[in-house]
Formats: C-alpha cells, structure tokens, sequence
C-alpha cells in the first residue's frame, strides 16, 4: 500500500476515533460535505488540507506517519521459546526494549555500552523474530501491531514478577510526575467492571503519548513504567550497560 494511501487510512481512523463526521469537519474546513466525501473516495488531498485536519485532531502529520506505520505491523505476540531467548539474553532484552520505543542505532549506541557489531548481531535476531525490519544503513522498523502482548503465563510475564514488580514498587514514589494511588472499598463485579475499562482507557492514554513522545531526543526522555502507580525508573540491569 503506497504511504499516502496509508497516510489517508490513518486519517479516517483518528476522524472516526474522535467522533468528528464529515459534516462536522465540512463545517470546520469550509466546504461542503460532498467535498470532503470525495476527497477521501479518491484518497486525493493536499498536504495544505491535510495539515488543516491534522490540526483539528490536534495531532502533527508526522505522528499521522507513525499510526499508520504502526496500523502495518502484523506482529501480536511472541512464541515462548522467543520469549524465552529475550529473557535469557541481557543484551537482546535491552535492545529490544529500546526498538519497540523507536530508538535509533545511533541512540542505542550513544545510551549503551553495546558495540557496533554487537547491536547489529541483536538487531539481526529480533529482525528474524519478526519484531522489526533492519534496513539498509542501521535503520530500524519496528513490526509491532498496536494489540501486541506477552503470554499471560509466558516467561516475560514470569521476569516481569520476579525481576521486575517488587523493584518498581520499591520507591515512596514522592518525585515529580510520579504516582501510586491506592483505594480501597466494596464494590460490585459490575462496578469494577467498569473501573477496568476505565482503566484499559487509561492505558491507551499511556500509549498515545508514548507516540507522542517519539518526536523529542532520546535525552529528553526517561525510562517510564505505569502499573496503576507511574514513576521515572528503568530495570536494573539495563541501568547498569549505560555508558559513564
């Protein structure tokens, strides 16, 4: 699919997200609501127009690339021998942490204490996994659809309780932009049944702005986890290959 065709899918996707019709964004833009059927019929639309949509949505076209870049990816999931590769090689976890959160080679490079040849070997191995597509001059695609998830009961689910839980919990979580909100009460299955979709509502949030984020440089951002408590920290042993 040609990357305008893809580019106009994405805009349908975020109208119909944000609950804008064509008659309402006939009435923003100016034009009759025949005008704008058209132009999405034809997949036909200036860069100009484009731009003018884009900035009803509040969105940039270059984060309308990104969501249509990520509507590509067919990847969901992992089998667990790959899970269990990634959890087995310090290395191979690391990089493929940073390539799901679009970092570059060269951010990689920069942040880490992998050579050249090292990071290529790794990349070269999530390349076979399918997490991503290593183009020609170190370029990294990831291939991650936007459902993609461990196993419920696989080896990263397994790290993540035993490696990872107790040592993201472990903080007063009193710096700035940092949260652990804990309550407590009775209430019904219905009632925390709606709490949940709240809640996988919040998490979309958490994903749309980790998007977002990908315009800033790699040091303007930190490691940043959310489990119904969010706080600036990163595992460990990703910690500890920093460069000095």
């Amino acid at each position: 699919m040609a990357r305008s065709t893809r580019l106009m899918a994405e805009l349908k996707r975020q109208l119909k997200k944000q609950g804008i019709t064509y008659r309402v964004l006939a009435d923003e833009l100016d034009l009759s609501e025949s005008a704008i059927k058209q132009m999405f019929a034809s997949d036909n639309m200036s860069l100009k127009r484009m731009d003018a949509i884009c900035a009803l949505l509040k969105l940039d076209i270059s984060d309308l690339v990104i969501m249509s870049d990520t509507q590509d990816a067919q990847l969901e999931g992992l089998s667990i021998p790959q899970e269990t590769e990634l959890v087995n090689n310090r290395h191979l976890l690391l990089v493929a942490y940073c390539v799901v959160n679009h970092w570059t080679f060269d951010n990689i490079i920069a942040r880490y204490n992998l050579t050249e040849p090292e990071l290529i070997l790794e990349l070269a191995k999530l390349d076979k996994m399918k997490l991503i597509e290593l183009l020609p001059g170190n370029r990294i695609k990831p291939l991650i659809a936007s459902n993609f998830n461990w196993h419920p009961d696989g080896p990263i689910e397994h790290f993540f309780r035993t490696q990872v839980q107790s040592a993201f919990f472990d903080s007063n979580f009193d710096e700035d932009g940092c949260l652990r909100l804990v309550k407590n009460g009775d209430l019904s299955l219905v009632a925390r049944k709606q709490l949940v979709d709240r809640l996988e509502t919040v998490g979309q949030l958490f994903d749309d702005t980790n998007r977002q984020e990908r315009k800033l440089n790699t040091n303007e951002r930190q490691g940043t986890t959310m489990v119904l408590a969010i706080r600036n920290w990163q595992f460990e042993a990703f910690t500890s290959l920093e460069r000095d």
